[in-house]
This record gives structure tokens, sequence and C-alpha cells, in this order.
């Protein structure tokens, strides 16, 4: 079924012309920075490129709305009839070679890019009582373009992202996130933008499905003193193993993961209030971060979920 906001696009022309205003000549231009578009980096541009349907839709649902979409002539009937930006159909061959490589997704757009807004901005609007350090369990969403709400619940589950350097696997650990059940992503420092390319295609356009706040020492330090339970993923002698891991406190969950290579520094260790591990057979010493980020999320958020349900 044809979504809502894929009805309010441009005019389609099959005759490869895009629709626009009088004197306005920025399709053309938009369609230009999608040639051979492994060669460019457009996120310095302060842009976004969403490839095939799902991560398109996402993006409209979140209120990002495309500057240019193009598509294959089998993805025409499906965009028709759009109204709130320009698009451009063309053969899956004429396609592929705009873009210097097999694409197989149907649609392509560029978008301007979101901005990640610091977590401490989402306690301006709340009371004095709200944002005291003994209340930290109630946070507050921007009501923004990305269609941000109030979390009110009393046991949140937070991932938290540090030196994650590869933007694939970045948007795989936020994906694999948003589909357990995680109520933000905080981006702390060193990590990519979760807004490359690649970061929004292996995250399936989760990207604009949940939170990203971005993330600092200082931030750790007020939520830990606000009673949140800091857990770093870690393979240290004081890390307790996954399968008897206990949540301690009574406030929201943030899991911390670091670099694949070198893990987490000090400086956010000293601030984690537990460390946990995940067991292994022989002599395997770690796993992926992807695969890890995946394992610790689906046991320690469902722990929380299992505890939440114990309090109702």
């Amino acid at each position: 079924m044809k979504s809502e906001r894929a009805a309010k696009g441009a005019v389609l022309d099959s005759g490869q012309t895009a629709v626009m205003k009088s004197g306005d000549m920025r399709p053309e231009i938009d369609l230009e920075l999608l040639s051979k578009l492994k060669e460019k980096n457009l996120a310095a541009l302060g842009l976004i490129v969403l490839e095939g349907r799902i991560v398109i839709e996402k993006a409209l649902e979140a209120g990002i709305v495309p500057r240019l979409l193009v598509c294959t002539q089998a993805e025409e009937a499906y965009w028709a009839g759009a109204s709130l930006f320009p698009v451009r159909v063309m053969s899956h061959e004429a396609l592929c070679a705009l873009v210097d490589f097999k694409f197989h997704r149907g649609a392509i757009a560029i978008a301007e890019m979101p901005q990640i807004r610091r977590f401490e901005a989402a306690q301006n609007e709340l009371s004095a009582s709200q944002a005291s350090m003994l209340s930290m369990a109630r946070l507050l969403r921007p009501d923004n373009s990305m269609g941000r709400t109030i979390y009110e619940r009393s046991r949140e589950t937070f991932l938290c992202l540090w030196d994650i350097t590869d933007p694939s696997n970045l948007g795989a650990l936020i994906r694999t996130a948003a589909g357990l059940g995680a109520s933000s992503i905080l981006v702390g420092p060193g990590c990519a933008n979760p807004y490359y390319r690649k970061a929004i295609r292996a995250s399936m356009g989760n990207v604009f499905s949940v939170p990203l706040w971005s993330a600092d020492l200082a931030l750790l330090d007020t939520l830990r003193l606000s009673g949140a339970e800091i857990v770093g993923a870690t393979l240290s002698k004081q890390a307790v193993s996954l399968d008897v891991w206990i949540a301690q406190q009574g406030g929201f969950l943030i899991l911390i993961l670091g670099n694949e290579g070198y893990g987490l520094p000090q400086e956010v260790l000293s601030r984690c209030t537990s460390e946990v591990s995940i067991p292994m057979a022989r002599s395997v010493d770690s796993f992926n971060v992807m695969v890890a980020g995946g394992i610790l999320m689906y046991e320690l958020f469902g722990k929380m979920r299992a505890t939440k349900q114990e309090d109702q």
C-alpha cells in the first residue's frame, strides 16, 4: 500500500525531466550531486542520501522532506501524485549509470541533514523539580521536525556509543537498538556521523525513527548522579558475566559500547556503575561490536523490560 507521505511528492515526468518552478534549477543541481555518488561526501555539504523506499519512508515519517527523489520506472506508480518534492523518473540502467554502481533499491533521494541536539537541551522545558538530579528518570524529547514526544516511563533503556568510528557498524547498532526497544541513542565523542550514507543504509533508516542525542563525559556524570545505571561493555576482570548480571538501580539503564579495537577509555569506565562481559567459549576473546551490541541489548534491555513489568 502506498504511503500517505509518498502521495505528496512532485509531478512525475517519465520523459526524465524534473518538474521545477520557473527559474528554480535546484533539482538539476541535486541530480548532479548524485552523479558518481561513491566519490562524494555529501555529509560535508550538510546533505544526506536516502536509498530505497523503506529508508525514504522513515525519513518522511520523521518530517524530513527530500530536495529531490529519483526513481526507476518500476517505482513510478508508487511515487506518482506526490507534491512536496520533485521526483525524477528514469530507467534502471540510467539510474545505475548516474550513481555509477549497480543500484537495486528503486529510489534514491537527497535531503537536508538533521541536527543532533545535545541531550541536556531536553531538560530546558522541564520544571525545576523534574529537572533535578533526583528525577532524571522522566525525560523529555523535544517536539521538533523529527517528531519527538515526551517519555515518562520510569525504566528507559538507552544505547550510548563511544568512538564507534565505522559508519556501517554505527548504523547497524542503531538499527538493532531500535528493534530491541531502546528509547534513545546517545552519540559520544569519536563516533562516525550517523547521517553518513553508509550509516543511514546500515540502519535501514532507523536513524530517523529513534531519537539521537549528542553526549559527553559531563552528561555521564549528570546521569549517574541522577540514578541512572551506566553499564560499560568490557573484557576487564571487574566485568560481570552477562548471564548473571542483575540491574542494581531503579532508574533507567544506559549501555555503553566502545571502539572495537581498544574498547572504552578509562575516563568513561570510571563513570560506569557496572561493567558487563559476554561469556565466550574456546579461544575466542571478543566479538565484532555489532554482534556484541546485539547480544548485550537483547539481554540487558530484556531484563529491564521484565523488571518493569514486575513493578507494574
